[in-house]
């Protein structure tokens, strides 16, 4: 019985590395949780071309947007595992979904392999030209002076947008009204239109709207100020202490073979090292590159879990 155990595990051994050996035979899929334009799509995109022209193989990029990313995680958790479809998440995906949907149906920690930590996003907050506001303290007066009455655009319940809208109220007193919207891209044309009055993320996505003078950005959310605006001061410059940042990074559905997971992370690194890659893609939407090995990005997104966690209960924010 164990000759005859060990041969059909000989066997599977064979055709997994036959099977690894020959990746990719056939096109590759990524998911891309979040809508066009935004960073994670962005990379998406980019990187696709990357894989594509090194494996000689198609590689196409499908937006599946909704509920803050749970519907494109959960169409990526449900795949094969066999490296042909792979998901580009974010921070709310990964870190904060799992801690305010009761009824998520995923788990980013059970139901995914990481395979590399593409990098951090630097944010920013933002407002309509036409409100009578020029820096972050002057917003939060005004929003205690007229609560409810100042329209707050985010990409859903539980996004990164609505994270630091919530921690904003809960340490300053200020009330915003929390208007979420399917896509970053929506939050963005409201408030464009005047439909809300504040909206957040990267420096690279309301840049030209702010040479345009239709917004004006208030507050770089990250350790130091960015080039893309460099005259708007960081939050920690205007007394308000949050070091949290979004970021991006690569899973694959759980069980899909390590060979594979490592050819990819070679592959991915080599882009994230990359200066005309960074210079190009990573640059103007904001982000710091990373990398490393997927081991990092396993220990990482445990780490951030936990802090996701604290900064859910301290802002209060509950989708039930």
């Amino acid at each position: 019985m164990k000759i005859i155990q060990g041969i059909v595990f000989f066997i599977a051994f064979l055709s997994s590395s036959a099977f690894c050996s020959d990746y990719p035979s056939r096109p590759i899929k990524i998911i891309q949780p979040l809508g066009i334009g935004t960073p994670a799509d962005i990379f998406s995109r980019a990187i696709g071309q990357q894989l594509s022209e090194k494996f000689g193989q198609a590689v196409i990029v499908e937006n599946k947007v909704g509920a803050n990313g749970v519907i494109g995680m959960d169409a990526c958790a449900k795949a094969p595992p066999d490296g042909y479809t792979i998901c580009i998440p974010s921070f709310s995906q990964v870190s904060l979904n799992p801690v305010v949907y009761p009824n998520i149906p995923y788990e980013p920690l059970r139901d995914f392999s990481p395979v590399v930590f593409v990098g951090l996003i630097t944010s920013s907050i933002s407002v309509s030209s036409t409100l009578p506001v020029n820096n972050l303290k002057e917003l939060i007066e005004l929003a205690k002076a007229k609560p409810d009455t100042i329209n707050w655009s985010s990409w859903g319940i539980g996004s990164f947008s609505h994270l630091y809208l919530a921690w904003l109220e809960s340490t300053t007193g200020a009330k915003f009204k929390h208007i979420p919207y399917k896509t970053i891209d929506q939050a963005l044309t409201a408030t464009l239109a005047g439909e809300t009055q504040v909206f957040m993320n990267t420096p690279g996505l309301v840049q030209p709207h702010v040479k345009s003078g239709k917004l004006k950005t208030l507050a770089i959310a990250g350790p130091k100020r960015t080039p893309l605006l460099p005259d708007v001061p960081t939050l920690k410059e205007q007394g308000f202490n949050a070091e949290f940042v979004s970021w991006i990074g690569v899973t694959v559905p759980v069980g899909t073979p390590k060979e594979i997971i490592q050819k990819l992370n070679i592959e991915m690194n080599k882009a994230i090292a990359d200066p005309k890659f960074v210079e190009k893609v990573l640059t103007p939407v904001s982000v710091e590159a990373v990398g490393g090995t997927p081991e990092e990005f396993a220990s990482f997104m445990k780490l951030d879990r936990e802090l996701a966690t604290k900064l859910a209960k301290i802002a209060k924010i509950n989708a039930n």
